[in-house]
Formats: C-alpha cells, sequence, structure tokens
C-alpha cells in the first residue's frame, strides 16, 4: 500500500491558482511497517509565491523550490516510478 500526500502552493479555499509543490509517499507493507519513503520538491509554474500559511506549516520557502524544485511532469514521473506498474490511485477530500 502506498499513502501519499500533497503540498501546495495556497490553503484550501483561496480563490487564486493552486499548484502542487510537493510530493511525499510511504511504501506500507501489509503488517503497517513503512518499507520504502518518497519526497520530492516541485518548482510552482504559474503561482512562484508561497502563501506565508503555507511556508509556516510545511516549512517549504521558496528559495528551497528554486534551489531543489523539479518541474510537475519530472516529479510526477518519478513518483510513477517509484509507485511501480501494478498502481491503483484513490483519493479523498477536495482537492
Amino acid at each position: 500500500m502506498i499513502v501519499f500526500d500533497l503540498e501546495w502552493t495556497q490553503p484550501f479555499g483561496q480563490d487564486s491558482m493552486e499548484e502542487i509543490i510537493q510530493i511525499g509517499a510511504v511504501r506500507v507493507s501489509e503488517a503497517q511497517f513503512v518499507q520504502d519513503e518518497f519526497q520530492i520538491m516541485v518548482k510552482p509554474k504559474y503561482y512562484r509565491h508561497l502563501n506565508r500559511r503555507v511556508s509556516k506549516l510545511t516549512g517549504i520557502k521558496e528559495a528551497r523550490l528554486r534551489d531543489v524544485g523539479v518541474p510537475f511532469p519530472e516529479a510526477i514521473r518519478k513518483f510513477r516510478e517509484w509507485c511501480g506498474d501494478d498502481v491503483v490511485f484513490l483519493t479523498w477530500g477536495f482537492d
């Protein structure tokens, strides 16, 4: 089982554009032990300024995204490779 979390440029419910800035995931065994971890920073393309609340909550700074962030297509490709071929994504939430 893979459990993943996404961080965004804006808090949920803001009217401005939101972009994914981080993908984090863990692979969990049937016995509920973490077997592997994945994390990648995503450089925003359109909305390059982080909301202060998001930065405070996540600890992610704009400079870090500029320095180590990768474009979203590359990030999602790496995430899918890490997940493997036999994967089904289920989500819950408004995002």
